[in-house]
């Protein structure tokens, strides 16, 4: 059973991987798409599905497995606000 942090987790991942799809650009020298917003910066990796949230440290770290999403790190925070505010512009 998934838990209510994990499907929050879930829908931070979201309305990342949107901001990265919309306004991305890849990294230079690797498989990284990048996106920078305010305090925000999103890596998102397609070969590995792996996405990454920073705000000043890491707060979010999402890989994909073959049929699933896992979350392999959360910390809430102001963070979650901000890239709601961003996604939604």
């Amino acid at each position: 059973m998934i838990s209510t942090t994990d499907i929050r987790a879930l829908e931070l991942y979201e309305l990342a991987l949107s901001l990265v799809e919309a306004k991305g650009t890849p990294v230079s020298g690797s498989t990284i798409v990048e996106c920078r917003a305010g305090k925000l910066t999103i890596h998102y990796s397609a070969k590995t599905g792996r996405l990454e949230v920073w705000h000043l440290s890491k707060v979010l770290t999402v890989k994909r497995l073959p049929r699933s999403l896992k979350v392999a790190h959360y910390t809430p925070g102001e963070w979650e606000e901000e890239l709601e505010v961003v996604a939604a512009k």
